[in-house]
């Protein structure tokens, strides 16, 4: 799958060259990463569609807070294994080797348990910053940014893995927050168009019929654009490690059991 992709040379792209090498990879080798996004968007547009089914739609705030937080939990755990997944595809792809998902997901599944604790612990952390201050929060959010990806990348430890992150974005703080946010609101809005192309149409459809054709249209919209968005936080993990060591972080390798 690589034969269509020629890696740069090993060097900070910057957040221009992260967009463009995401999309870059995305074009040459799209089914490693659509199948990788599966993994979250798939049982995502099953709870949405569910919730609105089980409440109808969101006709009122409480309903819409309902629905969201059927789908939040699963998402923050579903889309971290995605952006994990999606990093070591890009870890193999930049060291010209095939971007195999079956692969990627094996070396996540490997590292699955360490990775739920790192999810659950930092959440809760950041969490917990946003309720005290909005200012804590989002220092905690930036600096643990790449905590699960390290987990899974470099097969460290619960505690090695959040201490690890914070050592990477440490000198780089408003280029992660400045690129997360960019990635995010390009991703975005970009989803928000596919979404309202294929809705459009559905609008005068109603009764269950009209839920499950437009959650459907959701999940499409959605499944076309989160591969860019999980390459693009992937990207950001890459290039902290490139900014360390002016190379090509390895893929991660299957390794014996042990212990977070």
């Amino acid at each position: 799958m690589s034969a269509d992709y020629a890696p740069p040379p090993a060097q900070p792209l910057g957040l221009a060259g992260i967009m463009r090498t995401a999309l870059t990879m995305y074009r040459a080798v799209p089914v490693p990463f659509v199948l990788v996004a599966l993994v979250s968007t798939l049982p995502e547009a099953v709870l949405l569609i569910g919730s609105q089914l089980a409440y109808g739609g969101p006709s009122t705030r409480l309903r819409e807070l309902v629905q969201e937080l059927l789908t939040l939990l699963p998402q923050l755990l579903l889309g971290q294994l995605s952006i994990a997944a999606s990093t070591v595809l890009i870890l193999h792809l930049v060291n010209g080797q095939p971007a195999n998902p079956g692969v990627a997901l094996e070396r996540v599944g490997e590292r699955f348990w360490p990775l739920v604790a790192v999810v659950f612990i930092t959440t809760l952390g950041i969490l917990v910053g946003f309720l005290a201050l909005l200012i804590p929060g989002i220092y905690l959010f930036v600096v643990w940014l790449v905590a699960p990806i390290t987990v899974v990348t470099e097969q460290r430890s619960i505690r090695d893995a959040i201490g690890r992150s914070v050592a990477l974005v440490r000198g780089h703080f408003w280029w992660v927050l400045g690129s997360w946010l960019a990635i995010q609101i390009t991703v975005g809005l970009g989803g928000l168009l596919i979404a309202d192309l294929i809705n459009i149409p559905l609008d005068a459809v109603g009764g269950t019929l009209g839920i499950v054709l437009r959650g459907l249209g959701a999940f499409i919209a959605l499944t076309v654009v989160a591969p860019v968005a999980n390459a693009g936080v992937a990207l950001i993990y890459v290039e902290l490690r490139v900014h360390e060591t002016p190379a090509w972080p390895l893929p991660p390798i299957r390794s014996p059991r042990r212990t977070a």
